[in-house]
């Protein structure tokens, strides 16, 4: 399912200037799944297998149009369940380099980026 319907995103937040403000940056990735409420084409509820797979990475879901649900796992603090998963169950089409590239910026969560380091990213 992740391999159709997941995402992993990687965003740079707050200031990044290249003044000397101590208010500097920090870097947040988030794994989401995003599908449809009710199946078009069996007209079956997703809910129940969205809600199981939402409670396993302990999130919740988000319900945004008429027809869409999406749940966002982002928590700094549950991102090892992400990847102890993603570890064990290796996606099987290029979203895989997508998780690899997720991996690794999970090691800035929390701190502040210096100047090297957004310039490095940014490229």
């Amino acid at each position: 399912m992740t391999d159709a319907d997941g995402n992993f995103h990687i965003s740079l937040e707050g200031v990044y200037g290249f003044n000397k403000s101590l208010s500097r940056g920090r870097v947040k990735c988030t794994f989401s799944i995003r599908q449809r409420v009710i199946d078009r084409s069996t007209g079956l509820s997703c809910i129940p297998f969205m809600t199981e797979i939402a409670n396993f990475f302990q999130c919740r879901i988000n319900y945004g149009s008429s027809n869409i649900m999406i749940f966002f796992a982002g928590a700094n603090k549950k991102h090892h369940i992400t990847k102890l998963y993603f570890d064990k169950y290796c996606l099987m089409t290029s979203k895989q380099l997508n998780y690899l590239c997720f991996s690794l910026r999970l090691d800035y969560l929390g701190k502040s980026l210096t100047d090297k380091e957004v310039i490095e990213i940014q490229n």
